[in-house]
């Protein structure tokens, strides 16, 4: 009778330990604080990473928008100011236009009256000005699309030598001490990953549409010069 009272009580530990893992739920804060000062250390890097990230993506998107943002008449005004001789009513339109295209027209009609070489180099210098602008901390996305990988290896590096440390310092190795340290490791691999593959989005994200807008300044560049080159015709 006792055995019998014995194996019940046996059977109903045993599937208490087994409700008790099966409510065991997966947690971010968890993760992040799992592998103690080192493992939290990196996360927390990896994490600012992010927000850097989205920042820094956010605001160059939004400033390439803005700079992106074509006045389809302005060259054609431009145009007709010039054929009418109404040079510093072009200057003055150019001037009021707040875009990257305005800045370029405006320089090259300050050189008008110069040789077509000196308003060439003038209209790439200002060109070159934009470019810079546009390309602004946009080249910290690459470094962190980089960076953040190899941040997330380090802390599972650091995790697996701290797991097989403690593992090897006990007389009888725990399999949950282990996958412990495993865990932690391979946490830090999938934030470090995760934050470098978003990272790495973002920054050819904004290549695209800085290339779009440099394409479409050369486009400008090279209609001016045609314009100031071109005969005008008389009615």
């Amino acid at each position: 009778m006792n055995d019998s009272l014995q194996a019940v009580q046996t059977v109903q530990t045993i599937m208490t330990q087994a409700g008790e893992v099966k409510t065991k739920e997966f947690s971010l804060m968890e993760m992040i604080t799992h592998g103690g000062a080192i493992g939290t250390f990196v996360m927390i890097c990896l994490f600012a990473l992010f927000v850097l990230s989205l920042y820094l993506f956010f605001e160059r998107f939004f400033v390439i928008k803005k700079f992106s943002n074509k006045n389809s008449g302005l060259l054609n005004d431009v145009r007709d100011l010039i054929h009418e001789g109404k040079i510093e009513a072009a200057l003055d339109l150019c001037k009021r236009t707040h875009t990257p295209e305005g800045r370029i027209l405006y320089k090259g009609l300050m050189r008008i009256g110069k040789s077509t070489r000196d308003i060439s180099d003038a209209i790439e210098n200002t060109a070159q000005l934009e470019i810079f602008e546009l390309e602004k901390n946009v080249g910290v996305l690459g470094t962190i699309s980089g960076a953040a990988p190899m941040l997330g290896f380090l802390g599972t590096v650091i995790g697996m030598i701290i797991a097989f440390f403690a593992t090897s310092s006990q007389d009888q190795a725990s399999a949950q001490m282990l996958a412990g340290g495993i865990y932690t490791a391979m946490a830090n691999t999938a934030a470090g990953l995760i934050v470098g593959l978003l990272a790495y989005l973002f920054y050819n994200i904004l290549v695209i549409k800085i290339d779009r807008t440099v394409y479409s300044l050369q486009l400008t560049a090279i209609d001016f010069l045609d314009i100031l080159n071109k005969p005008v015709t008389q009615p």
